[in-house]
């Protein structure tokens, strides 16, 4: 898991694995706040959606995990916290979405890592990383939109 700010950026690039940069770099390279909500492609097989939602009591959230792809997450306009287990702390899981490589656990929430997102914070997920998106940082609902880059593992190479 690697936290860092896209206004930064070119100071973050050289702790990161090759592969990783040149997505941090795409994404600090978008005009964020005009970008549309749904799906947009990356090309090979790699793809970006863009959410607008809502955020909820961590009581309410799930952990989730993915194998094919790792997620780069950013805030676009609200906030929220990220719960953070390294996924063989995670548990049994609890409902399995493989066909949308996408895995949820659901464990104590007293032992996550919180990672405090704001417009600017990027955050990027491996399958070795579980993650609880969307959690309220005041506990209650507040609108949110975010952009989270799917990218493929296979798609870095020997590169990641």
């Amino acid at each position: 898991m690697y936290v860092g700010n896209l206004k930064q950026w070119e100071k973050e690039i050289p702790y990161v694995p090759a592969g990783l940069a040149q997505w941090i770099e795409k994404l600090a390279s978008y005009d964020l706040a005009s970008l549309e909500p749904g799906r947009h492609e990356l090309g090979d097989g790699n793809y970006m959606n863009v959410d607008v939602g809502e955020t909820h009591p961590a009581s309410e959230r799930t952990m989730e995990a993915h194998r094919e792809y790792i997620d780069i997450q950013t805030v676009i306009e609200g906030d929220e916290i990220i719960g953070y287990q390294p996924i063989r702390n995670a548990g049994a899981v609890v409902e399995d979405r493989s066909a949308s490589d996408a895995w949820f656990y659901n464990p104590r929430i007293g032992e996550d890592t919180i990672i405090r997102m704001v417009p600017g914070t990027f955050a990027v997920f491996t399958p070795a990383d579980g993650h609880r998106c969307l959690c309220a940082p005041d506990g209650k609902g507040k609108p949110i939109k975010k952009a989270i880059m799917k990218i493929r593992i296979a798609s870095l190479g020997k590169a990641y």
